[in-house]
């Protein structure tokens, strides 16, 4: 029980989840018990849950490949795996936002549970170009004016009013928020 650290893959309910937080308690009357914050890593929801020390934890086996986004094509996302090149596609409903996330080319993470594609991992930052936002304020280099735009991939974010179409960007794609100018 110990073992549960933030990071940890678990299996609950036979569905692999990532430990978000844990906390180690005890009273005079019990053994102790950890309560935990836990990411389905199938659906992406998160709850809170307690185990107790006669619980059975499993840790989830999950497994990683190197992967290159190769387009899109309708709801369908296209990747070649880096080892075999071998082509697969995905759908929308595994992809979900960070396909706003990936360029043509892009190499990223393809996780696996039971041999079945769960979910993707990006860079912690990308750089995308802006293809429609409003002309940039002339002197409004340190102001907190925002506008909105969109990226070359379709994602829509806010952006200082000095960024103008054109301009490559830097986005976080853990909060999807703009980070610099690239």
């Amino acid at each position: 029980m110990t073992d549960l650290k933030p990071g940890v893959k678990i299996e609950y309910n036979g569905v692999p989840h990532e430990v978000i937080s844990a906390s180690f308690s005890r009273s005079s009357q019990s053994k102790g018990y950890m309560t935990t914050r836990l990411r389905n890593l199938i659906t992406g929801n998160v709850f809170e849950n307690v185990f107790r020390d006669r619980d059975n934890i499993i840790s989830a086996s999950i497994d990683k490949r190197k992967v290159q986004f190769l387009y899109k094509n309708g709801k369908e996302f296209a990747f070649m795996d880096n080892e075999n090149f071998e082509q697969f596609e995905l759908s929308e409903d595994i992809v979900g936002d960070k396909g706003y996330f990936m360029k043509e080319g892009d190499g990223v993470e393809l996780f696996f549970f039971n041999g079945t594609p769960i979910s993707i991992g990006l860079a912690a930052k990308v750089v995308l170009k802006i293809t429609e936002t409003e002309p940039g304020i002339k002197a409004a280099t340190a102001s907190d004016v925002k506008k909105q735009a969109i990226t070359e991939t379709g994602y829509k974010l806010q952006v200082p009013s000095f960024i103008n179409e054109g301009d490559n960007i830097r986005i976080n794609t853990t909060t999807g928020e703009y980070v610099e100018r690239a």
